[in-house]
């Protein structure tokens, strides 16, 4: 017997269901017809067929979080057919054993240590590996994040430069993809180890986005990394205002890259002085209207301490970045200040030594501290990954669009530079491939506005665009591949990528390639093979043909 429950319009959660992280969705036309709450993997095999059944286009919704509304949107292109969100929350838990004897129920012939179910949220997925296993994964920070999505977009956080991402441990997948005839969905498990089309998908899985393919139900791991044991987190603020110019602003900017690019092949060198690659760190640079330009630090050592010599990389970024300053920042109790300080405040707060004025915490508390992911509201999203040096126009950019006193509705907007590079860029993509191209840079960077008010959705997301284009104007207004770029992350999507008018109207014939780089052409493939009548398809989904 099923266990799915339907949710529609006679269900007073229906309005409440319809919608995700992101409150913007669904836009004007209505939303989905049904929602399908599912808590295992039988469940979810028959609520896609019935909606498949019911002449539904599907999609589907683990944590809720996508960015753009390719989850709660119907398509103008689908015309009347209804909408069923296939929703995965609920089927959660992870099983494991050191012996290896985890197993698919499509393929009991190969043994795992470790299986999570995709409704889990990342905060489900630390907290059990941790508690069951003490292993962790390289995953990402927002708590009620789920797995479903998280995971096959890369799997990227504060323990990726230490450990790569988290598809780069993935062994396998359990999954749902269409039928022959393209009329329903049955169940496979595909790994590396599969052939033709099969691994194909997989390696599709470990990258690609969720929702082009199939339903992930399962995720499977031979081995994960040990868990951290404790580590140093260090917030600190430098005000808008001790920043006199923008050359000081430019010269900060820099440093961040910079030190990135002196010490990240050290990443995990045998000299604990040296070693890096547990530091790692997110440059919140807001709008002047929003607060202070933040920074963000976490650190463990390579052993999963801290203390002693492998301190060193630690406290050189942090000189090393008030240097460039020229000011002693102010050392915040909360990662998730927002707002400005007042002077009494900076002064009775002035960093005085990186150590001593760190919080030393047991990593999962860390963890829990820096898990925040924000009240649901409307918001607009960009991203881009960054190999090379700031240019003059990126940071003209930055001072003099987020460093203006003029503008005063920007209260929560921010362009986030997290470090990147570190193992993730050491995967071996002949022997371990993913669907992941961007494995050089050393910055990943978030472009990000919030706001509440529906009647202000134009002058927001107008301002976003206006801006984001500014930046890269010197490289055609996207971040193409180049020197300096390395196209956009799949996990923050973004719908004008697509496009080269506002309107929607033109397709960038380079979008595919900004996610996905020279992985692109072999997604289409996998697509044509798997999914040839294109069940699964929304607005930014990998097409059948080219």
């Amino acid at each position: 017997m099923s266990n799915f429950n339907i949710v529609d319009n006679a269900d007073t959660r229906f309005n409440t269901l319809k919608k995700g992280f992101n409150l913007r969705w669904p836009d004007g036309n209505g939303g989905a017809d049904y929602i399908y709450i599912c808590n295992s993997a039988q469940a979810v095999t028959d609520a896609a067929n019935d909606a498949l059944a019911k002449g539904c286009r599907i999609t589907v919704r683990s944590g809720g979080h996508c960015y753009e509304g390719f989850v709660a949107n119907k398509l103008a292109a689908d015309g009347d057919q209804p909408l069923a969100i296939i929703d995965l929350s609920e089927m959660k838990g992870m099983l494991y054993d050191e012996e290896g004897t985890v197993t698919s129920p499509y393929d009991p012939s190969v043994g795992y240590k470790f299986s999570l179910s995709t409704g889990n949220q990342n905060w489900d997925g630390y907290n059990s590996l941790y508690k069951g296993a003490n292993r962790t994964i390289p995953g990402g920070s927002c708590y009620s994040v789920g797995a479903g999505g998280h995971i096959t977009g890369g799997g990227y956080g504060l323990l990726s430069r230490l450990h790569g991402l988290t598809v780069d441990w993935l062994s396998a997948v359990d999954i749902l993809v269409p039928n022959s005839s393209g009329t329903a969905l049955v169940a496979k498990h595909v790994s590396l180890n599969s052939t033709g089309s099969d691994r194909d998908l997989f390696i599709a899985c470990r990258g690609a986005g969720g929702g082009n393919f199939g339903i992930v139900l399962n995720y499977y791991f031979k081995e994960l990394p040990a868990a951290p044991q404790t580590a140093y987190l260090l917030t600190l603020t430098y005000p808008w205002s001790s920043f006199a110019s923008q050359a000081q602003f430019d010269n900060f900017m820099r440093a961040y890259w910079q030190w990135f690019e002196d010490n990240d092949a050290n990443w995990n060198s045998n000299d604990p002085s040296l070693a890096n690659g547990g530091l790692f760190t997110l440059l919140k640079v807001q709008h002047r209207a929003t607060g202070d330009i933040k920074l963000a630090i976490q650190y463990t050592g390579m052993d999963g301490t801290v203390g002693g010599a492998q301190d060193a990389p630690f406290i050189d970024f942090v000189n090393t970045m008030n240097k460039a300053a020229g000011f002693t920042p102010t050392v915040s109790e909360e990662a998730g200040w927002r707002g400005p300080m007042t002077q009494a405040f900076r002064d009775a707060h002035r960093l005085q030594d990186p150590v001593r004025d760190a919080r030393l915490m047991d990593w999962l508390y860390v963890t829990q501290t820096l898990n925040g992911s924000g009240e649901n509201q409307r918001g607009k999203y960009k991203s881009a990954y960054q190999k090379g040096q700031f240019g003059p126009q990126e940071l003209d950019t930055l001072w003099r669009r987020l460093n203006d006193t003029q503008e005063t509705r920007l209260t929560q907007m921010l362009v986030q530079f997290d470090s990147y590079g570190g193992c993730i860029n050491t995967n071996d993509e002949t022997r371990n491939p993913t669907s992941v191209y961007q494995r050089s840079s050393l910055i990943k960077s978030q472009f990000q506005v919030y706001w509440t008010n529906a009647g202000d959705d134009r002058f927001y997301i107008d301002w976003m665009r206006t801006f984001y284009s500014e930046y890269f104007a010197d490289c055609g207004g996207k971040p193409y591949e180049n020197q300096t770029y390395e196209g956009c992350y799949i996990n923050y999507p973004d719908v004008d990528m697509k496009y080269t008018d506002e309107a929607g109207t033109m397709i960038d014939p380079q979008w595919l390639a900004l996610y996905y780089g020279d992985k692109a052409a072999m997604l289409q493939a996998t697509k044509a093979a798997v999914d040839s009548t294109n069940i699964f398809h929304f607005e930014l989904s990998i097409p059948v043909a080219k």
